[in-house]
């Protein structure tokens, strides 16, 4: 039986009722039905793309949005909704490619710009961000909307004081969602000025009013996280899990909590419980894989092992590659593990290129940076000292940091980003050294040795030697085709140079240089620590160590997998073993894959 155009309307209308009374299926057999019919309309492939986009059935989405565009062209909001799910799939130039097509339809249309403006922010391009954002206020000043994600963008390029400014300017009702969305926003400022206290306050004057909104339940966590008060975000996470059991998101947050808390065999059941309700869920995959062999699990390791990369958006094929990668390893196939440890750097690549040029010409810089020797940094006094550990990552750094903790006086600042952060805000060394030692200030700590973990700040040596008087450096080294190798099959989100092996080689052949210079000229206080040697002759060579921090020596460094403290790094799982040399020689298995850069490494070979 076929339909006319104003039945198919009513049709639609139907499914639609049956989409928000929550009975999806109905729905779904109602636009199924009609688009047997072909008789291909607008407001169907529309209204049919919206639903499979909301109940996240992406592929039929994208297929009936493409259809739309090509059957209506000038119809702007198809091309919107098909660059919503590219983004949400991480095809970002495609996303872009989308919007700027719609663009060459309708120059002046803001909701093209703002597309363009949230879809630049997904790869942080601030700038490019900025100009849509503000092309699509001129158009509609009133917008409040539009307001609110300039004040997002600005907040996400630290631009905290242009933020508020706007934030503060938007009269809202304090029982409207923008009013949610604004306080939001406040309190990632109040985050990004190490304002815990003010941010939490913020949240949860929020949740008195706003305790159904998922997200509320996510920014705290999220704030517990970064203040490392993971028990707190442990409890928080509980309570939006019993007020939204099926929003996965809140449990994922749990299952990192749990290991970076230690919990690993509650890390592994929560993750477990979300592939009970999503067996296809990437993320949790990909965290399973650093933590378990899947060996009580044969049903969910048959999954993961059968999904077929070439069918997935780009985002899954990264975390699945990984995590297959990960199975493979650990059943010692190296050669497959191999295989997909290419696919995930490469589909990397395609959407963040090597960041390796900005990090080289940042070390050149500050090496040949010229220091007023009359400046005098002790006008910001200062009793902390400070322990700057440097090197590559994936260099046994977290081990090292596991292992200074046992000494009560010290306190673990973590892969904190506050020298850089202060180099950046002031050109003025002496306002540098002020903005670090109240960045640090703010971490409500009794002690006074702080051990700054930002492997990169091996980059910054002369100023750290000048600005620091009382500052030690440890350099932590490891065997360079083991460190490579690490490096390339760990999925780290914000270095996109550790998707390229050359890349990876290049920075750690520089950082050497590097280190080597600055070790002859501040010798003094750069400690070389070896990781082969601490795995291998962990007394002999931790006790040096200590002693060359004029520390009292206690056996209990000899023990790092019995610190309490929560880990934030990639190493969450492995540091909570005893010290063994499992890692070492693991480059040998990865012989074909390394051979284009091992040539580098004769001593090693």
């Amino acid at each position: 039986m076929k339909y006319d155009i104003a039945e198919i309307s009513k049709y639609i209308q139907i499914a639609k009722k049956n989409h928000n009374e929550g009975k999806i299926y109905q729905a779904n057999e109602i636009y199924r039905k009609l688009i047997d019919q072909k008789i291909y309309t607008h407001e169907l492939l529309i209204s049919y793309g919206k639903f499979c986009k909301e109940i996240n059935n992406l592929k039929i989405a994208k297929n009936l949005f493409f259809l739309s565009i090509k059957k209506y062209p000038l119809k702007i909001n198809s091309y919107i909704l098909l660059a919503e799910i590219l983004r949400k799939e991480n095809n970002i130039n495609d996303a872009l490619k989308t919007l700027y097509a719609a663009k060459k339809i309708e120059k002046l249309n803001s909701e093209i710009d703002y597309n363009l403006s949230i879809t630049y922010k997904t790869i942080n391009s601030f700038k490019e961000a900025i100009l849509s954002i503000d092309s699509a206020i001129n158009q509609k000043p009133d917008n409040q909307i539009y307001i609110i994600l300039k004040a997002d963008i600005l907040i996400d390029s630290l631009k905290n004081d242009d933020a508020k400014e706007l934030l503060l300017n938007l009269k809202l009702p304090k029982d409207s969602i923008l009013f949610f969305q604004r306080e939001i926003l406040i309190s990632k400022i109040f985050v990004n000025q190490m304002k815990f206290r003010l941010a939490e306050k913020v949240l949860l004057d929020l949740r008195k009013s706003f305790s159904k909104e998922r997200i509320l339940y996510l920014n705290l966590s999220d704030l517990y996280f970064k203040n490392k008060e993971l028990e707190k975000g442990v409890l928080i996470l509980k309570e939006g899990i019993k007020n939204f059991p099926k929003f996965i998101p809140l449990r994922f947050n749990l299952g990192i909590m749990y290991r970076n808390l230690g919990l690993i065999e509650l890390s592994i059941k929560t993750h477990l419980e979300i592939l009970s309700d999503d067996q296809f869920n990437s993320n949790s995959y990909y965290e399973l894989s650093t933590m378990y062999n899947f060996s009580n699990h044969n049903e969910q390791l048959k999954t993961l092992l059968n999904i077929e990369i070439g069918n997935l958006s780009q985002k899954e094929k990264i975390y699945f590659s990984y995590s297959k990668a990960n199975v493979y390893h650990n059943n010692k196939d190296y050669k497959k593990s191999a295989y997909f440890l290419k696919i995930a750097n490469e589909e990397k690549l395609k959407i963040q290129p090597s960041d390796i040029k900005k990090k080289l010409n940042t070390g050149e810089y500050f090496r040949n940076i010229k220091i007023d020797q009359n400046l005098n940094f002790k006008k910001v006094k200062d009793s902390n000292r400070y322990l700057f550990i440097v090197g590559m990552p994936r260099c046994g750094s977290t081990l090292l940091e596991s292992i200074l903790s046992l000494n009560p006086e010290v306190k673990d600042l973590g892969e904190v980003s506050f020298l850089e952060e202060s180099l950046q805000k002031s050109d003025d060394l002496l306002e540098v050294k002020k903005l670090y030692k109240e960045k640090v200030m703010l971490i409500n700590s009794k002690q006074k040795i702080f051990t700054d973990k930002n492997l990169f700040n091996f980059l910054y040596c002369p100023i750290i030697y000048e600005l620091f008087p009382n500052a030690r450096i440890i350099h932590c080294i490891r065997n360079p085709l083991d460190n490579i190798l690490s490096i390339y099959r760990t999925n780290f989100i914000n270095q996109s140079f550790s998707s390229s092996l050359n890349d990876i080689s290049d920075l750690y052949l520089y950082h050497l240089k590097l280190m080597k210079e600055y070790k002859s000229k501040f010798g003094s206080i750069i400690y070389s620590y070896e990781h082969e040697k601490v795995v291998r002759n962990s007394k002999e060579t931790i006790q040096d160590l200590i002693n060359w921090l004029d520390w009292e020596w206690s056996e209990k460094y000899l023990s790092p997998q019995k610190s309490k403290r929560s880990v934030f790094t990639a190493s969450s799982a492995q540091v909570r073993k005893k010290i063994n040399t499992n890692s070492s020689g693991c480059w040998k298995n990865y012989e074909d894959l390394l051979e284009p850069i091992s040539k580098l490494y004769p001593k090693y070979n």
